[in-house]
């Protein structure tokens, strides 16, 4: 059985994954942004910031 990919622990690295991209995406259709817009906003930042964390805290719970 195969592993699942771990989730991105880091900042750069979860700013470059899929996870970042389809999160982007569904923000920016909520809001009605266009994805480059919603990236430049201080709420994208911290839901960025908040991700990072819980991807640690799930990493070291393992």
């Amino acid at each position: 059985m195969a592993k699942a990919p771990s989730r991105p622990t880091s900042m750069n690295a979860y700013l470059r994954s899929t996870q970042d991209k389809k999160e982007d995406r569904f923000m920016s259709d909520l809001t009605g942004m266009t994805m480059r817009d919603f990236k430049k906003t201080p709420q994208a930042r911290s839901i960025d910031r908040d991700v990072v964390a819980l991807n640690r805290q799930r990493a070291n719970r393992k």
